[in-house]
């Protein structure tokens, strides 16, 4: 009946193992099994042998099928269970097969040096079965021998998977190691008294093994059990996540976003369908780094690179925004964001993000831009229309010294002979007038043009005196007078020299009308350069006027809101729009009654560019 139940169970998990490959453990426990039911058939061998002859024979041939038995086991244990160590297994198997090959050579056997003779003894209930009596073998130690280093796998596999601490680890423990002791106790120990004539009973080693094999049966089937519970909730998983996946794509596409995955270890970039179609990938083609940095735009090739070579260093976020060249020629704004897994030991291992397509969002900024550049030039004409008056006194007084010097040199060519030299300074004089002219000429076409901004390095203390030299004229048919306090350093910003020109003229345009009622010593504005913070320039225009109001010191800065009789209310805000955009402040302070002033505050250049600039 044992070896029967075991030959049921051998051929069962080696179906199983013929099925699933991948399951070395089933074809091991299939060869324990089997050779167990082998050990049950040559049992009944031995109890049944007629002569001492034949006895020893049958113990000859169970040492071959104790070695399947014993390696058997330990290979399932170091498979299944991941326990034992590998010394010992290897210890194990290369006792047993020591005593199986000793066995070989020996007669009878390695158990007995000689059997005399039989003994019959009488079974409850049933016919006597035979037992050995005869001389134990001094060889047979090796047996014992491997029986404990069996006994020591044992153990160490069982307090492996107790120290684990996980209650399925537990329970293998309990199993295995309860029910190869029973074995130990019962099979092993009857034979080893058996063989040293303690005491006279037949060979039972399969019986109590039974306990081992169907204890590790029992495991297996749990773990297929578990294993085909697992596959049929990854199939509703598979199903869920198919179904989640379409959602996730039918968002991604309502909302024009492309999902990625970039592969760092292998460079290998990942991608949905929305997504390679915002960069103008083919399905089909691969995606790497070099792909993908080549779609963009070279313009921002770098600020790209130096983004990801960011995120990379850091193993933080990666955020972009940037131009993609599509293969009809035409460009489309992106805005990426992802963010970098590290693997164990803190390296770069992908990087997940998303894209999305902000083309219209640039677009409207461009024509918001667009406009704002418009309302800035209406506000510079408007200005320059209030300036007329001392422009034009600009451009009167060189006209009138080209004028009299071109007439003065017509009558010292009519007299005889000719002064050259007095002549050549006259036309010297007249030179240096036509070029005062040209530059009011060319400071007026600065202020009327309209056109791109262009960011480059401006001397703070260079844009006080050009706009100076606008409204001298000014300055001085008003009874004016300006108190200048520029920073030795130089500073330096980065900024459109026209759009901050007109931000300085605007505000001391604003200072002089403050001042337009005071008596003549009162008439003083006050125009100051310095450094605010390690990193900033503070500009400050500051009058002796009736000063702003508390309440309509933020108010100032919005359009249409203005303190004059016939202003339009959209000078300052033009300033603040141009002072933003620079990445600078403007803030206006007041004593009332005692005047006002006004402060812009704009970012420095680091000092290595403040040398290349000078």
């Amino acid at each position: 009946m044992a070896g029967s139940a075991c030959l049921m169970l051998a051929a069962m998990y080696f179906i199983v193992w013929l099925k699933q490959r991948d399951r070395p453990a089933c074809l091991l426990f299939s060869l324990l099994a089997a050779s167990v039911a082998g050990m049950a058939g040559l049992e009944f061998s031995a109890m049944r042998a007629e002569t001492p002859w034949q006895f020893g024979e049958i113990i000859w041939s169970a040492h071959p099928v104790a070695l399947v038995l014993i390696c058997s086991l330990v290979g399932f244990v170091r498979l299944h269970f991941d326990a034992g160590r590998t010394w010992l297994a290897y210890a194990v198997c290369g006792s047993r097969g020591l005593v199986a090959a000793v066995n070989f050579v020996l007669t009878p056997n390695l158990n007995y040096r000689e059997i005399t003779a039989l003994r019959y003894i009488p079974l409850p209930g049933g016919e006597p079965v035979a037992v050995a009596v005869g001389v134990r073998s001094p060889w047979a130690a090796l047996g014992d021998l491997s029986l404990l280093l069996t006994l020591a796998f044992v153990v160490d596999a069982t307090l492996t998977l107790w120290r684990r601490g996980g209650r399925d680890d537990r329970r293998r423990a309990a199993l295995l190691g309860g029910s190869f002791t029973c074995f130990v106790l019962i099979g092993a120990g009857s034979s080893s008294l058996n063989h040293a004539g303690i005491v006279h009973t037949p060979y039972l080693i399969s019986l109590p093994f039974m306990l081992v094999v169907l204890a590790m049966a029992y495991e297996l089937s749990a773990d297929i059990l578990r294993a085909a519970q697992l596959a049929r909730r990854l199939e509703i998983s598979e199903s869920e996540l198919r179904e989640t996946q379409e959602r996730m794509h039918l968002a991604a596409g309502a909302a024009n976003l492309g999902l990625w995955v970039w592969d760092i270890v292998r460079d290998r970039i990942w991608s949905m369908e929305q997504g390679r179609a915002l960069y103008g990938i083919p399905p089909a083609k691969p995606i790497d780094f070099a792909r993908f940095i080549a779609a963009v735009h070279e313009e921002d090739r770098e600020p790209v690179r130096a983004a990801i070579a960011k995120a990379l260093d850091s193993g933080g976020e990666y955020e972009s925004e940037y131009r993609i060249l599509l293969p009809d020629g035409k460009a489309r704004w992106l805005a990426a964001r992802g963010r970098v897994e590290l693997d164990g030991r803190g390296n770069p291992l992908r990087m997940r993000g998303v894209s999305i397509d902000i083309t219209r969002r640039k677009l409207a900024e461009q024509e918001v831009q667009k406009q704002r550049s418009e309302l800035a030039h209406l506000s510079r004409v408007t200005m320059l229309g209030e300036l007329s008056g001392s422009l034009a006194h600009e451009l009167n007084q060189p006209l009138t010294a080209i004028l009299a010097n071109a007439q003065a040199a017509q009558r010292f060519l009519e007299r005889e002979p000719i002064d050259i030299a007095e002549l050549r300074e006259i036309l010297g004089d007249i030179v240096e007038e036509d070029k005062r002219a040209g530059e009011v000429i060319h400071r007026l076409r600065l202020l009327f043009k309209k056109g791109e901004l262009q960011y480059v390095p401006l001397d703070v203390n260079a844009l006080v005196a050009d706009v100076l030299k606008l409204v001298r004229s000014d300055l001085v048919n008003q009874g004016i007078g300006v108190d200048v306090e520029l920073a030795p350093a130089q500073p330096t910003v980065l900024g459109d020299k026209v759009q901050l020109q007109q931000v300085l003229l605007n505000l001391v345009v604003n200072a002089c009308d403050a001042t337009a009622g005071l008596d003549s010593a009162e008439r003083q504005i006050r125009i100051a350069t310095e450094a605010a913070t390690d990193r900033g320039v503070r500009l400050s225009i500051s009058d002796r006027g009736h000063g702003i109001p508390a309440e309509d010191l933020e108010r100032v800065f919005e359009p249409f809101v203005t303190t004059k009789s016939q202003g339009l209310g959209l000078g300052l805000s033009v300033c603040r729009t141009i002072v933003t955009a620079h990445g600078g402040t403007i803030l206006a302070t007041s004593d009332f009654g005692r005047g006002a002033c006004f402060q812009v505050t704009l970012p420095r250049l680091p000092e290595r560019t403040d040398d290349a600039a000078g």
